[in-house]
């Protein structure tokens, strides 16, 4: 459960760029969709690679 949390912690932070990307931009219906699709993903794939990669250096 512990090496979900990098991936979870980005995917809620895409999460909060995606409602504030919305919200500014004023998106709606399919823009808003693929907002909402792939930064919570993209997110959280970046955290999590940088949170494995990080002890590897060290």
């Amino acid at each position: 459960m512990k090496d979900y949390l990098p991936y979870a912690a980005g995917a809620l932070a895409g999460l909060l760029v995606a409602f504030l990307i919305s919200r500014l931009l004023m998106l709606s219906e399919t823009p808003q969709l693929i907002l909402f699709a792939l930064l919570p993903a993209v997110g959280g794939a970046l955290v999590e690679r940088v949170c494995h990669r990080r002890p590897n250096n060290s």
